[in-house]
């Protein structure tokens, strides 16, 4: 698929003089320029801790200061290679931490903004980009699915940071990544049709669902083979490394067999992360492949935002100011648009928890980045208009990243969605150490098991880690028997996977006879009748009845087991 774009190889040995007062000139392939672009982002991620300013957009500020000191040349990079060095490891860094459980839960949601959404917006922008700014239709529609694709890095940092439900966290990464696939599918058809070859609605429509169907049954064989191949493998360094190859081979596989290989990547990480990281790894391993994912995350995130800024070509966004300023008042109509439309719709009819609130801030919360400009600058050089299309991308990005990156944050806070307060703070902390001082303890067993540890050693680091768990789960306790909010955020979390787990067995014992369709039916209707968001129905009653039993069988004067409450 990719050969049918035309996309070709080109020479990366650009020269350009520089300007009187810039930087000695050294070419974008100088491996040393990379370095110092993430030496660079290092910096900035240092001193933005100390001002309150996004890192995203404190990279592409940074990118703009660095191109007006040091010329740099277009990026003559083939567009395959441009997605395959950045999408799979950004994909598959966040969806190896999503909650398949949350996801299945707020799937119709994330799954009607991700396509009828998407779809949506590009024939809104389409049009408008056709009849205001007299584009060509195939070429505003090219632009209009290069606009598409959201990329809400900074904004969902934001709601970790700040205790934002969870459930919005997972609509809007949910939306982002599965609405990058999406694009880059529309994306390769429109080239198909602007490279000349005959793309029919009813073609393309088939050419769209083979893709994307195929991308993910990738990504399933994939996934599952590698989740099957942890199961044998105990070495920290071996897996992590296979993580690394299921990334990008899944991507490069499903290239190859011309299906999406963003959604490949999708699929296979959402596979390791809930199955795989889960059943399959120790919790060293596990700690090694998140902290590995989160530091190539990083570094990549660093040199995309500040090559978004070293390609902002100041003169020509000065030229196409007011161009671009329409294109960013068009994408945010067309977002609003079918933001409101299909999630007031989704509320509405759907019988569960869904406040008012989260549809502001998803719409607010689909900020352009990355993939907008991977897309673009990765365009064929025969394309028509090509540097006005790369000049109107790169500045709608710009004031994306600017004016929806610097009120994000005020206006969750005015819709209550930042609600993370000392007391939760507190209980996170314990809770960490706890689970740390759990999982040291369990390798430390499979240490002296393996002999590798001395006796006595082995008994003074158990008696060590057994006070460290013995001090933080007697503080959870009392903060879960104290603070109502925090008890009711534990409660919102695990119940999700006490649910999960009542789900399967039902769907076992059906599987073996053991109860007949109605009677499944009926049982499965109950348990997903209480998945709300926050509060469970009936726990915050069952659990003062419970702490009255517990009361009754305490002594005067004695603390109930802590246990028994965290």
């Amino acid at each position: 698929m990719l050969s049918r774009c035309g996309w070709v190889w080109q020479d990366a040995s650009v020269t350009v003089a520089p300007r009187p007062g810039a930087l000695a000139y050294r070419p974008m392939g100088d491996p040393a320029l990379f370095v110092e672009l993430l030496l660079i982002a290092t910096i900035v991620a240092i001193l933005v801790q100390h001002v309150r300013l996004p890192y995203t957009l404190a990279l592409v500020l940074a990118g703009v200061a660095v191109g007006l000191a040091l010329q740099v040349p277009e990026l003559p990079v083939d567009p395959h290679l441009w997605l395959l060095l950045f999408l799979p490891p950004l994909l598959f860094e966040g969806t190896i931490n999503m909650d398949l459980e949350v996801l299945r839960r707020y799937a119709t949601p994330v799954g009607t903004l991700a396509l009828l959404g998407t779809l949506i917006q590009v024939t809104l922008l389409s049009a408008a980009f056709h009849y205001l700014l007299g584009f060509p239709l195939v070429l505003a529609t090219l632009l209009g699915v290069i606009l598409s694709p959201t990329d809400p890095v900074s904004v969902l940092s934001l709601f970790k940071e700040h205790g934002a439900s969870r459930g919005l966290q997972t609509i809007v990464e949910g939306e982002s990544v599965f609405n990058d696939g999406i694009a880059v599918v529309l994306y390769l058809i429109v080239l198909q049709l602007l490279s000349g070859e005959a793309v029919t609605v009813m073609g393309g429509t088939i050419e769209f669902v083979k893709v994307v169907a195929g991308g993910g049954l990738v990504g399933i064989v994939l996934g599952y083979l590698t989740h099957r191949l942890y199961s044998v493998i105990d070495d920290h360094l071996i897996e992590v490394g296979l993580s690394v190859v299921l990334a990008y081979g899944s991507f490069l596989v499903a290239e190859r067999l011309e299906v999406s290989g963003v959604i490949a990547v999708v699929v296979a990480g959402l596979i390791i992360g809930n199955y795989g990281r889960i059943f399959s790894m120790s919790p060293s391993t596990r700690l090694s492949l998140k902290h590995f994912w989160e530091v190539g995350a990083f570094l990549i995130n660093g040199l995309l935002f500040l090559l978004i800024g070293l390609s902002v070509e100041r003169g020509q966004l000065l030229e196409g100011a007011g161009e671009i300023a329409i294109v960013f008042a068009i994408m945010a109509v067309g977002r609003g648009l079918a933001v409101y439309g299909l999630l007031s719709g989704y509320k509405a009819l759907a019988d569960r928890f869904f406040p008012g609130a989260w549809i502001h801030a998803v719409n607010w919360a689909g900020l352009r980045g990355s993939i907008p400009v991977a897309l673009a600058l990765g365009l064929p050089a025969d394309v028509p208009q090509l540097a006005r299309l790369k000049t109107i991308t790169l500045g709608a990005v710009f004031l994306s990243l600017m004016v929806q990156g610097l009120t994000i944050k005020p206006l969750m806070s005015r819709l209550g969605l930042l609600r993370r307060t000392s007391e939760q703070e507190e209980f996170e902390r314990a809770q960490g150490q706890a689970m740390a001082a759990r999982a040291a303890l369990s390798e430390l067993e499979v240490l002296n098991q393996r002999g590798e540890i001395s006796e006595r050693l082995y008994r003074k680091l158990n008696r060590y880690f057994e006070r460290k768990r013995a001090e933080a789960t007697a503080t959870l306790g009392l903060m879960t028997e104290d603070y109502g909010a925090v008890r009711r955020r534990q409660l919102g979390r695990v119940s999700t996977q006490l649910f999960a787990a009542e789900r399967a067995a039902l769907n076992e014992a059906l599987r073996r006879g053991l109860l007949s369709e109605e009677v499944w039916g009926e049982l499965k209707q109950d348990v997903d009748a209480r998945l709300v968001e926050g509060e469970e129905v009936g726990w915050e009653q069952l659990w003062q009845e419970e702490s009255v039993d517990l009361d009754e069988d305490t002594s005067p004067g004695q603390r109930p087991d802590d246990d028994r409450y965290s």
